[in-house]
């Protein structure tokens, strides 16, 4: 187990050095390509072994680790002073500070740093497999953007997918700190790639919002040393809950919502749009931010009940329904993807923060499907972009008809982010159903409520992009599916194939694979079981013949709507009679964005309710 631990971390490292030195473009490909099976059998190996497993590690490793983190917080600093970002400079001096006091105060233990358990492993497969495709994908992307530092944009993305994975390993909280800003370190060098004013601009502000969730874990660790005397995930886990102090596990809660890029702290993801369209696609999906319903999903057995649990969910939930309805703002097609995915964090976090094994169950499903899903989008943003030039919304209402392969697979993505049987949806159901049950807490009522607005925005994002692709009265042009590169296709054709399939057989992905996740995680199995294609949960059941008929009813929706055409005539005066034709469609919801400063001041005052109150400091 400790060499196929050590290859899934180690290896990716060694394919981006490799990439990074290759002669030509073709040998670069070659290697990229190789991590998706070798990485995706390594993770298999771990899901199939006798687990929960403790790793202990060398001295030296730790030794490492430490002199590492001094080193990457002296370039934090550094790229502070450069850049003349006081932010930076300051954020990272008291990084440098907390982390001294903390190794100065860490107490002996014998708990090993490393820790695989079915969580674990669940994030190896993801990264495995959504991220090495994703790397696939930006082989043939930089060379139409770059060729001469696509080794360079490649071997980033490969090491990003080792940084991911020993970051899902680490049981000791001061080794979680040291990964936890490498990704900011990742997530940095990827949003300046293109070295021009904005870029520089967005990846500064990356970097110094996500040092405060730095910072807030440094602090949690101190609370947990001084209140537990232990600073490792399994030693916390076994605490009494009931007598537990919430204060470092309420830090550790606010560097979860700042990775999370939770409202007031969302303007660092959206800023890294600017980055190459893969940057985008593994940030969201694959790696970066989900780190942040990791980490809930982490604590979420001793937080269950709390007053820190109810403000996370109160939190998260807002986070949830006011992103989608920004997203409805938006013109900008990665800008759309980019709040939608701030919105389902939000859900993510939420239902983790719930800590039942249904929620956890609900929680699991939404980080895969979204890892998923989310990729996709944003390859079909940058298949639209590169191939046809289209960034805006209003710019995709004619190009149906040289691209319908690319719209279907768009509206796919959307679809299994809103409607029923796709996994997204599912959790939603599932977790409404969980929540009912506790009427009695308003946190739980607020869920519901937060659940299902949100959900409705969600569709209505759905019909904003999907409207489109309407026709006026009278028009109609054939159109022939369009020939895209073979990566573009093999690598989103993948994330469809398993977006239909994985809807297909929800039942038996959530009970025979997810639901040994959750056991791992609450201790107990969620109680859902499969009957054939057939979802029953303790309250309702999803009968088969509903999820076939559903999914094939949704796959022909994008195609009828091209033939759906609207006619409005108005009348003015002073215009003898005449007929005024109107432009009908579904993409303008600016009004929404008149809300904006509220919603900002809303989510800035439950974020300090959340530290405050949940962490009990007062």
């Amino acid at each position: 187990m400790e060499q196929v631990v050590t290859f899934l971390i180690i290896l990716p490292w060694i394919l981006a050095l490799a990439v990074f030195l290759s002669p030509n473009h073709r040998l670069r490909q070659i290697l990229t390509f190789l991590s998706l099976p070798v990485l995706t059998y390594l993770a298999y190996m771990v899901w199939s072994s006798d687990l929960p497993y403790f790793i202990k590690t060398p001295h030296w490793v730790e030794l490492g680790i430490t002199v590492f983190d001094y080193f990457l917080l002296g370039y934090f600093l550094y790229q502070g002073f450069k850049f003349r970002s006081f932010l930076v400079s300051v954020l990272a001096i008291a990084q440098i500070f907390l982390l001294t006091w903390v190794l100065l105060i860490l107490p002996h233990s014998t708990t090993p740093s490393i820790y695989v358990d079915r969580l674990t492993a669940f994030m190896y497969l993801i990264v495995a497999t959504v991220g090495s495709i994703i790397c696939i994908y930006a082989t043939k992307y930089m060379e139409q953007e770059n060729v001469e530092r696509e080794n360079r944009f490649v071997a980033i993305l490969l090491w990003f997918l080792g940084v991911m994975n020993f970051t899902a390993s680490v049981n000791n909280l001061e080794w979680f700190f040291a990964l936890f800003e490498t990704t900011t370190l990742a997530s940095y060098i990827l949003i300046r790639f293109r070295w021009n004013e904005i870029s520089i601009k967005n990846a500064i502000r990356a970097l110094w919002m996500n040092q405060i969730g730095g910072i807030a874990i440094l602090i949690g660790i101190l609370f947990a040393v001084k209140y537990y005397n232990v600073y490792n995930f399994t030693d916390i886990l076994k605490i009494n809950a009931a007598a537990i102090s919430m204060i470092p596990l309420g830090f550790l809660s606010i560097s979860a919502l700042v990775k999370g890029a939770q409202m007031p702290f969302h303007k660092w993801l959206l800023g890294a749009m600017v980055a190459p369209t893969p940057v985008s696609a593994i940030l969201h999906s694959a790696t970066m931010v989900k780190i942040a319903p990791y980490l809930i999903l982490r604590i979420s057995p001793v937080i269950k009940g709390t007053l820190l649990a109810k403000l996370l969910i109160t939190t998260t939930g807002f986070v949830f329904v006011a992103a989608g309805l920004l997203a409805l703002t938006q013109d900008n097609f990665k800008r759309i993807l980019a709040y939608s995915t701030i919105s389902l964090l939000g859900l993510m976090m939420l239902t983790a923060s719930m800590g039942s094994s249904i929620a956890v169950l609900a929680s699991l499903l939404l980080v895969l499907f979204h890892a998923v899903v989310k990729a996709l989008l944003f390859l079909e943003a940058g298949i639209m972009e590169k191939v046809f030039h289209v960034k805006y919304i209003e710019q995709m209402r004619r190009l149906i008809e040289k691209a319908p392969i690319t719209v279907f697979f768009i509206a796919l993505g959307f679809m299994s982010m809103t409607l029923v049987p796709y996994g997204i949806f599912i959790a939603k159901w599932i977790t409404l159903e969980e929540a009912s049950k506790f009427l009695s807490h308003g946190a739980y009522i607020a869920s519901i409520i937060f659940i299902t607005i949100g959900g409705v925005i969600l569709a209505l994002l759905y019909f904003k992009v999907i409207g489109v692709i309407s026709r006026k009265r009278g028009e109609f042009v054939s159109f022939k599916p369009e020939k895209l590169p073979f990566l573009y296709m093999i690598t989103t054709g993948t994330y469809v194939l398993f977006t239909i399939l994985g809807s297909l057989f929800i039942a038996h992905l959530s009970s025979d694979f997810i639901n040994l996740v959750v056991k791992d995680i609450s201790g107990e199995f969620a109680n859902v079981k499969a009957s054939g294609l057939t979802l029953v949960t303790p309250v309702s059941q999803l009968y088969g013949w509903q999820i076939v008929g559903a999914i094939i009813l949704l796959m022909v929706v994008p195609i009828f709507a091209y033939f759906v055409h609207f006619k409005a005539d108005k009348v003015y005066e002073y215009t003898c009679g005449e007929n005024i034709p109107l432009n009908i469609g579904t993409y303008n919801f600016f009004c929404v964005s008149k809300i904006e400063p509220f919603i900002e001041t809303t989510a800035v005052a439950l974020f300090v309710l959340t530290l405050v109150l949940g962490g009990g400091l007062v």
